[in-house]
Parts: C-alpha cells; sequence; structure tokens
C-alpha cells in the first residue's frame, strides 16, 4: 500500500525546444532535468531530487524520475496527494494550444497509456489537470480537459 494518498496526476512540460536530447535515451533527459532540480541555485533548484515522477520523451519512452512513494517538486499546493509527468518540449507554447502544437503522437499515446497504468494502481486517482489549472503559467501548454475528451 502506498504511504502517500494520490489523488491526481498533474501533467506539466520541460519547456524546451521539441529537439532537445531527442537523439538521446530518456534515462539521460531524466538525468538532466533531476540536474536542474537538485543543483545548487542560481543555477539549479537545490531540491532533493527531480521535481517530476515521470518524464515523457519525444519518442514515446517513458522515464521515471523521482519515487512514487516521496511528495513531488512541481505544483505547489498539491505535492502532496498529487504524481507529476512532465513532457518533453512545450517552448514558447500558449495555454491554449492543442497537443500536437508542441508535442508528438508517440507522447500522446504513451501520455495516455501512462494515465491509464496510474490510475490501475492508484484507485484513488479521480482528477487529471495541468500545471496551468494551479499556476499562471501555460505549462503545459495545452488544456489537459480538452485533450483528455
Amino acid at each position: 500500500k502506498m504511504p502517500r494518498d494520490i489523488t491526481e496526476i498533474i501533467i506539466h512540460c520541460t519547456a524546451t525546444r521539441g529537439n532537445w536530447y531527442a537523439d538521446k535515451p530518456v534515462e539521460e533527459v531524466v538525468a538532466e532535468l533531476t540536474r536542474w532540480h537538485t543543483e545548487k541555485p542560481p543555477n539549479g533548484n537545490g531540491w532533493s531530487d527531480c521535481g517530476y515522477h515521470y518524464v515523457v520523451h519525444t519518442d514515446g519512452t517513458v522515464g521515471s524520475a523521482r519515487p512514487i512513494e516521496k511528495s513531488g517538486a512541481h505544483c505547489r499546493g498539491r505535492n502532496r496527494s498529487s504524481i507529476g509527468v512532465s513532457l518533453v518540449g512545450g517552448r514558447g507554447g500558449c495555454k491554449d494550444d492543442k497537443f500536437l502544437d508542441n508535442y508528438t503522437e508517440a507522447q500522446d499515446e504513451a501520455l495516455r497509456v501512462l494515465i491509464g497504468d496510474l490510475k490501475q494502481k492508484h484507485s484513488g486517482i479521480y482528477k487529471i489537470s495541468g500545471h496551468n489549472e494551479y499556476a499562471s503559467k501555460a505549462c503545459p501548454c495545452f488544456s489537459v480537459d480538452d485533450w483528455l475528451v
């Protein structure tokens, strides 16, 4: 049984260009994001680990970052009960873009499969949202509600 009561999945983006690390495996993407999150300021955030639990690369591969047992560091006020998932890309995107304006079909498919898997593993999940629903940011640069339909 999970030590955390998980009720929500929150979708994010890395705000990187679409071709960023495109030729690298998802493990290297996770390592680089973790470096950004854990390096001391001013270069990083100085966190204990990557802020996200999962990262979805442009080729549709999914990488594990922060262990699911640990609260994330991805959405102020909602970390304790959520799983943070970040899509690679989204730089320059707007909050009302369509999913495929900033991401690949492989990411669309992979994210839907990941959400399905997580909902099976964690029966308390009743909400899938975007970071832009809780912060005045474009991230993840699409409307999660519209995309989920």
